[in-house]
């Protein structure tokens, strides 16, 4: 289920974007009873995948395959029980053919800060593996999350 970020921003957190509950789950904990560090990016694919579903997307590697080119993590209070949280997230950047994800998760109550960073994907032609401009569909689906200053970029 996706929310919309329709409350007062918490943390300083931007006015735009959308805000994705997620669920920690007990064997997504480690030893130390703290949320593994691999599962932050986890949480953060779980809410993409959820808003882009939600939005009526649907995956079809034959029409355009997308590729992570690099991630950005900063961790800031360990998440330590199962439950949800919440991930805000945004395009803060976007190309032709690439994007940038900027995300934040937090409580679910949006008060503490747990993790922040940045994800930047390619759009890539699925014939030739070779960047291509991201479609019309695509620039129509990402409205609800371009930050205030993106704007398609000129063919």
């Amino acid at each position: 289920m996706t929310l919309t970020n329709d409350k007062t921003p918490a943390l300083d957190e931007p006015s735009y974007g959308v805000v994705v509950p997620v669920r920690v789950y007990l064997d997504d904990l480690d030893g130390f009873g703290m949320l593994n560090h691999v599962e932050y990016a986890r949480l953060f694919d779980h809410a993409v995948i959820d808003f882009w579903t939600d939005a009526g997307w649907v995956l079809d590697p034959t029409s355009s395959v997308q590729v992570i080119r690099e991630v950005h993590l900063t961790f800031h209070q360990p998440i330590t029980a199962i439950g949800d949280v919440a991930v805000h997230l945004w395009v803060d950047q976007a190309g032709r053919t690439s994007v940038n994800y900027r995300f934040r998760i937090t409580s679910a109550d949006r008060a503490i800060l747990h993790a922040e960073g940045s994800r930047r994907l390619v759009n890539l032609d699925p014939a030739t593996l070779r960047p291509t401009p991201l479609t019309d569909e695509q620039w129509t689906y990402a409205a609800p999350l371009l930050a205030d200053h993106v704007e398609r970029p000129a063919v």
